[in-house]
């Protein structure tokens, strides 16, 4: 999963929506303390994170892209303030489909004596996805752990 490090300042976040504990925004805008300028679009961000984004808001901001999901998994402020929170619920729903599909060819093979060929690659894709989004999750909290010595940028 790639993980990434912007250090400076957000310029513009448009929240398009919050629900069940993460927030999904239309495009977050990165003022870089190199002079550049970063958008993100579609960023998937827990809800503790979500509140650090703010316009104005300075410091060093953690991203990640993991599977199907891209958005900001930590933020190191400007004023010493450390939040981390990893927005993958995809997990969940990954292990809940592999399950429902292990009992789905279970069931198949008890009644029919084969296995269903949608079934079995519905089972490797919920592997593959549940594998790629705990992967994500572990680099991402090392990525910010990793950091812990962070010195906020002094003021402009």
């Amino acid at each position: 999963m790639p993980t990434s490090i912007i250090d400076g300042s957000i310029e513009a976040a448009d929240l398009k929506r919050s629900k069940g504990g993460a927030s999904i925004f239309r495009s977050i805008t990165f003022q870089q303390a190199d002079g550049g300028s970063r958008t993100i679009r579609n960023a998937v961000v827990k809800d503790n994170v979500a509140a650090e984004l703010v316009p104005g808001a300075r410091g060093r901001f953690y991203l990640y892209n993991a599977f199907d999901l891209k958005g900001v998994h930590g933020i190191r402020s400007a004023g010493g303030h450390d939040v981390y929170g990893f927005a993958g619920n995809n997990q969940k729903i990954f292990l809940i489909l592999g399950i429902f599909n292990l009992i789905w060819i279970a069931f198949t093979i008890a009644v029919r004596g084969g296995i269903p060929l949608l079934g079995a690659a519905l089972f490797v894709l919920s592997v593959v996805g549940y594998i790629f989004m705990s992967k994500g999750q572990r680099e991402a909290k090392e990525q910010f752990d990793g950091d812990a010595g962070y010195l906020p940028l002094p003021p402009t």
